[in-house]
């Protein structure tokens, strides 16, 4: 049972939940959510799945929806920094007491459940339930929500209705969970779309993922909303990109020609939610993709040198990063610092990498059961590049990489989601403590 107290002991409490609790299912996270009353089920939603761009198609979305009035919910994973940034209203985190109180809620649901033998409940089941909660209480009148790991059996596919379903790029990622293949992976994360519902695909998707998700649609009886697929790029840059769609002109902050691409999404989602009777002035949708903020996505932190943060740990996403680095970066001398867990495609993404740094650090985020060791990438990245350096820890490679970096250089910190984070926190204490 969790003891009461501070944020930090709920925290410790939920990480010490552990991940895969029980057989795939979605029997656990319904029986936590009826103990609790059923918060979902007086919740509207825009459910998200996809293998990447889901997180920032879901700010951008939330950000557009909260421009217009209204009182929105936003529900991501992982945190970069701190575990509040999964749960938060209209932009702002859910509070240390709030986070507190809530979780001993929870616990003393979960304590309560008759669940089959050997099977308790995870930590993504408890931060959802308790999301649910939150969102319930502050009344929002719409929740952004974000699966974890794929879609049909995932915590947050205990909704039973959506506004909106909505299909990001599918790629081959967590494998060993979701299938093979990219039909297979398609095909667990197209079971969020509910009946009737509007679905919203993003373009780029591989075609077997297409007729999957057409297939899902059609024996749902959901509705497929293609909208506006063309959009004329006015300029593409390191601190974000303008372009015109049915023309009116728009700004994204986050940097990539990859950020356009979820720009149109969410713009679809929008387009999507209006014809469901959702009120949203085309002038919201301006400002709330110009106000859209997701940390780890080429997140800008430091000037001089540059330092630029990015989560991208698979293929597509690798791919994607190493688009913006050939057009954006390519006059700057880049040094990168990069980790990566084991269950990822890690050979893959530290070759593409290697390949265009002119300086490497080799590190481990700090995971404990999950970290790939640093020199299985320094090995990796000797491959591509001639100058490398096995760092162990994020702080060593970081101090290493400022201190070999001149003003003009860049300084691009890419890999595990657990890796960007630390990063994120070291350079934030940085810069206070030079202040």
């Amino acid at each position: 049972m969790m003891q009461s107290g501070t944020p930090k002991t709920a925290i410790d409490y939920i990480h010490a939940l552990g991940r895969f609790t029980g057989r795939p299912g979605l029997h656990r996270i319904r029986a936590l959510c009826a103990a609790l009353g059923d918060p979902q089920d007086g919740l509207r939603f825009v459910h998200i799945a996809g293998t990447n761009g889901k997180g920032s198609t879901a700010c951008m979305t939330a950000s557009i929806l909260q421009a217009a009035g209204y009182r929105v919910g936003l529900y991501t994973s992982p945190y970069l920094v701190q575990f509040h940034e999964r749960i938060r209203v209209n932009g702002a985190l859910i509070s240390d007491g709030d986070l507190t109180r809530l979780s001993g809620e929870v616990a003393a649901a979960a304590k309560g459940l008759s669940l089959p033998a050997g099977e308790t409940i995870g930590e993504f089941e408890f931060t959802t339930a308790l999301g649910f909660r939150y969102f319930a209480e502050q009344g929002c009148d719409i929740v952004v929500l974000e699966t974890g790991l794929g879609g049909r059996c995932d915590a947050t596919n205990v909704v039973r209705t959506t506004e909106v379903s909505v299909i990001t790029p599918i790629s081959r990622d967590h494998m060993a969970v979701l299938g093979d293949t990219v039909a297979e992976i398609a095909g667990e994360k197209a079971a969020i779309i509910k009946p009737a519902s509007a679905v919203v695909c993003a373009d780029g998707q591989p075609e077997e993922a297409q007729v999957v998700i057409h297939h899902a649609c059609e024996a749902l009886g959901a509705v497929w909303y293609e909208g506006e697929r063309e959009c004329r790029l006015l300029r593409c840059g390191i601190d974000g990109s303008a372009f015109v769609c049915r023309g009116q002109g728009y700004t994204v902050a986050m940097p990539g020609r990859h950020q356009l691409q979820n720009a149109m999404t969410a713009l679809r989602t929008v387009d999507a939610l209006r014809l469901r009777g959702w009120e949203i002035p085309v002038e919201a949708a301006v400002r709330g993709l110009a106000r859209a903020r997701m940390q780890g996505r080429l997140e800008r932190v430091v000037d001089q040198p540059l330092v630029l943060l990015d989560g991208a740990h698979n293929e597509a996403g690798i791919e994607a990063l190493c688009r913006t680095v050939d057009e954006l970066l390519k006059m700057r001398r880049l040094h990168v610092v990069m980790g990566m867990v084991r269950d990822k495609e890690y050979e893959v993404c530290v070759r593409r990498m290697a390949r265009r740094a002119d300086v490497f650090y080799a590190c481990a985020p700090d995971t404990e059961d999950r970290s790939l060791n640093e020199q299985t990438v320094a090995a990796l990245a000797e491959q591509g590049c001639a100058e490398v350096y096995d760092c162990h820890t994020v702080e060593r490679a970081l101090a290493a990489a400022l201190g070999n970096a001149s003003q003009e250089d860049c300084i691009l910190v890419c890999g595990s989601l657990f890796l960007v984070g630390e990063a994120e926190k070291i350079l934030r204490t940085r810069q206070k403590t030079a202040e």
